[in-house]
């Protein structure tokens, strides 16, 4: 009888955090996402990820014929293409937090994300 009454406790208190969790998620509000493109450790474009209304792209050249295509989605963003030999930065995918940034260092490009309330995690590329 004991134990069972300790086992229905857990599985209040695991059923009650999910229900906040999940509450607490859906009602939070989105922050802004703020996706910035550097080449070099310059500043290249800062976009609002959040406002974006439809997908568009950003081409940007580097030394010696470098290229690399910027994908900009609502609420996202991916390198779609990119000249460098092993397209490590476009099989990283879409990102749309600031967990990882997308990083191309053959052709020194890195974007990473902020919210409005967070700092993002930044990478050096040199």
């Amino acid at each position: 009888m004991k134990k069972t009454l300790i086992f229905v406790c857990i599985a209040v208190l695991l059923l009650g955090g999910g229900i906040f969790g999940s509450w607490y998620v859906l009602t939070h509000k989105q922050s802004e996402r703020i996706a910035r493109i550097y080449q070099q450790d310059k500043l290249l474009y800062e976009i609002d990820l959040s406002t974006a209304q439809k997908a568009y792209t950003i081409t940007i050249d580097g030394e010696n014929g470098a290229e690399n295509v910027v994908l900009v989605e609502p609420g996202q963003i991916s390198m779609q293409s990119a000249s460098c030999p092993d397209h490590l930065c476009v099989k990283q995918g879409t990102i749309s937090d600031g967990i990882l940034p997308i990083v191309c260092l053959p052709n020194h490009i890195r974007i990473s994300i902020a919210s409005d309330e967070e700092g993002s995690f930044d990478v050096q590329v040199r």
